[in-house]
């Protein structure tokens, strides 16, 4: 249908009336193309509604992100819902057990306190898969392509937006006015949507960078994920698939800036030398594979996850440290409850948009991710702690797991989400 739109009266938007043509009146708008606005698109395409997606990089450069994910189960179910996990499957790493190592006493008399998680305890194969992002991105991307209801608008961001009553109205850089029934932010930590729409956010920052690569290792990984707390923060070892018969893992080392900024300008093999000594060979010998990426660690919610006809999901509403994997598999829990939700008022008939359905959204998922963004601070913090009472906490806690098994269930849950 042809809609007229006159927004002269509106102060905010300056524009003559514009003529804007859309297939559906129930489409939706994505702002943010990375991998949670991705499944949230691929997930929504399976509608007979239209999804107009913005990401201001080139679309060739979607799939570069050479990092890792540890997927827990509930992603994988929305990648078999989609219908993308046999192309992913091949890639995916299953994650069978997880392994914490407390190291405070490691270099005062040589002692180490550890636990182990085993998915059997909650009767689960396994925890989830460790797969390259680029793997995922280009599956999703792949899915996308062949619907006839996405629309990609490449290197082109949103710069403002309009809700009325009954649609919302959003601005693109390259002067694209749309109509739609909901705005979706996938932005990120430092989402315009949310700036424009005026929600708070409240911050904790630490002295902290996160640093990640891939290595080699001389011994098996066992589809086991270590996990090594000391000062500073983890030093995570998570097994990755190899087509070869090379041992591969991911590392995710988080410490201070003075540490992280030091380790990443060694040269290789004294950075080899350093993360094997880190790991206190738990593989074995660590050799470098790849490039590292480090970025500053810290937590932030936003004080409201909705506004009018608009949601925040993913990094746009909570950000974590990425601890026990708790980031991106919260993002997806939010993509898909907001799914599942706006898929049953579809059925109906029912506006996705309307105030009551975002107020159910809010009312289920913000008390969620805050409890999560919470808990892993406190984890963080304990983990980077250099407080002597805490640390001996830390490890008498950790023994006190191993005689708990009722616990370590609840604990696993948890986890899990």
């Amino acid at each position: 249908m042809m809609v007229y739109i006159n927004l002269i009266n509106s102060s905010k938007w300056q524009l003559n009336t514009k003529i804007i043509k859309i297939m559906s009146s129930d489409n939706i708008i994505i702002s943010g193309l990375g991998i949670s606005g991705l499944i949230t698109a691929s997930l929504f395409c399976k509608e007979k509604i239209e999804v107009h997606c913005f990401e201001p990089s080139d679309f060739s450069k979607l799939c570069e992100d050479q990092r890792t994910t540890a997927f827990l189960n509930p992603a994988i179910n929305a990648f078999k819902e989609i219908g993308i996990w046999e192309n992913i499957e091949p890639f995916a790493q299953p994650l069978k057990e997880m392994e914490i190592i407390d190291a405070t006493a490691f270099k005062k008399n040589g002692e180490t306190t550890s636990v182990v998680f085993d998915p059997n305890e909650v009767k689960l194969k396994n925890f989830g898969y460790n797969i390259p992002n680029e793997r995922v991105s280009s599956a999703l991307l792949n899915f996308l392509r062949e619907k006839k209801n996405f629309v990609l608008y490449s290197s082109d961001s949103l710069v403002d937006h309009y809700a009325f009553d009954n649609n919302i109205l959003v601005k693109s850089a390259k002067g694209k006015v749309l109509e739609g029934k909901l705005l979706i932010s996938c932005e990120g930590r430092d989402s315009q949507i949310r700036k424009r729409e005026k929600i708070g956010k409240i911050k904790a920052s630490y002295n902290q960078l996160a640093m990640v690569f891939q290595v080699s290792h001389s011994e098996s990984h066992k589809n086991r994920t270590t996990e090594i707390l000391d000062t500073g923060g983890p030093f995570t070892i998570i097994p990755l698939r190899s087509s070869t018969s090379q041992l591969k893992s991911t590392v995710v080392w988080m410490d201070t800036y003075e540490a992280i900024n030091e380790a990443y300008s060694l040269r290789k093999n004294q950075f080899d030398a350093l993360i094997s000594k880190k790991s206190m060979g738990a593989r074995g010998k660590l050799k470098l594979l790849s490039g590292k990426q480090k970025w500053p660690v810290l937590s932030q919610i936003t004080k409201a996850i909705v506004s009018k006809r608009t949601v925040l999901i993913a990094e746009s509403a909570h950000v974590m440290p990425p601890t026990g994997a708790q980031g991106l598999n919260t993002s997806v829990e939010d993509i898909i409850y907001l799914y599942q939700i706006c898929k049953k008022a579809l059925k109906s008939n029912k506006d996705i948009g309307e105030d009551k359905l975002l107020r159910q959204y809010s009312l289920v998922r913000f008390p969620l991710t805050g409890g999560k963004v919470f808990g892993i601070h406190l984890l963080n913090e304990i983990s980077m702690t250099k407080n002597r009472f805490l640390k001996t906490a830390r490890r008498n806690f950790l023994k006190h797991l191993n005689q708990s098994p009722g616990l370590k269930r609840i604990l696993i849950r948890v986890g899990l989400g």
